[in-house]
């Protein structure tokens, strides 16, 4: 990707698991074009539950985005997330990252409060509606919205100026990293 994220560290999931297919495309779990695009080559050998995924998968960031699955980034995938990071070498720990991206707030994969304590304040929490700051160990915790309101006024504006067709992905891609980097240090604590 432009990110610089290689498509096989990308893990996409739906409820029976991973988004796999075979080597030749014929066999698989993907319901569309898109899905199919990320699917992972080769079906995995591990049990297809949230936590045996992120066990397996070891990834830094979970992103639920379909608002169908409340509450399933659960108190175990959480403590998993902070399992896979406390297993690697000092220098290769993050915080792990936790978007609940799904609206209304009663769709939310987590909440904030929820990821703040099942992490032990360790999460960076980020989701698509408002959740109030939480108190985790004594310290405020405000969550970040992560949401496509702070690109698409923009990005829709431009496009009706300039009587564009299409928009291409790389100028999502800029408006992206122009939001990141609004961003400081503090912003991430």
């Amino acid at each position: 990707s432009e990110a610089g994220i290689p498509k096989e560290q990308v893990f996409v999931t739906n409820s029976k698991g991973v988004i796999w297919r075979s080597e030749d495309g014929a066999e698989g779990t993907g319901k569309n074009d898109e899905q199919k695009a990320l699917a992972q080559v080769g079906q995995p050998s591990y049990p297809q539950d949230l936590v045996s995924i992120v066990r397996n998968v070891k990834p830094d960031v979970i992103i639920g985005a379909v608002g169908v699955a409340p509450n399933c980034f659960t108190k175990e995938v959480i403590e998993e997330m902070l399992r896979v990071q406390d297993a690697k070498p000092e220098g290769e720990r993050v915080r792990p990252v936790c978007f609940a991206l799904s609206n209304p707030k009663t769709q939310a994969e987590i909440t904030a409060k929820d990821c703040y304590t099942f992490s032990k304040g360790r999460a960076i929490f980020g989701s698509g509606t408002r959740f109030d700051g939480e108190v985790v160990d004594g310290r405020l915790r405000e969550p970040g919205q992560v949401n496509n309101f702070f690109i698409f006024p923009g990005m829709s504006f431009g496009a009706m100026a300039c009587e564009a067709r299409t928009i291409p992905e790389r100028f999502f891609m800029v408006a992206a990293e122009a939001v990141a980097n609004c961003l400081d240090a503090h912003d991430i604590e």
